[in-house]
């Protein structure tokens, strides 16, 4: 039968979620974009964002209390400034026609990875201090 539980409620780690981490390392398969020329390639760099659960398992074993919950909410403004210059660049650059198609896919794809690292990081700064 199936178990729900409440959102915010503690629960025990999975015992895969503490390597999910490494799934970051695929991400520098996106250099073989300088080998390869395929544009595709570049999406790999997307992975990077998986680094990011290293500091987000650490931190979900806690009990959620308010302090917690204030500090995701702190964590989650502190990093909307990531993905606005992200999405910003791309614009500037698609309107000026100063960006080819390598590089929108690859602002693109490295604005994902550091929009889940910066706020990995900040959530864990914010618990730690």
């Amino acid at each position: 039968m199936w178990k729900f539980r409440k959102w915010g409620s503690p629960r025990a780690p999975r015992k895969y979620s503490r390597f999910t981490w490494m799934l970051g390392f695929i991400g520098f398969s996106g250099f073989s974009y300088f080998f390869t020329h395929d544009v595709n390639d570049l999406f790999f760099f997307s992975f990077l964002c998986f680094f990011s659960t290293y500091f987000t398992n650490r931190l979900a074993t806690e009990m959620p209390d308010e302090r917690y919950k204030e500090n995701r909410l702190k964590a989650k403004s502190a990093t909307m400034f990531v993905p606005a210059v992200a999405l910003f660049m791309i614009g500037i650059g698609v309107a000026r026609g100063y960006l080819s198609h390598e590089l929108i896919v690859l602002i693109a794809a490295l604005g994902w990875a550091a929009t889940f690292i910066a706020y990995a990081v900040a959530f864990w700064y914010y618990e730690q201090h």
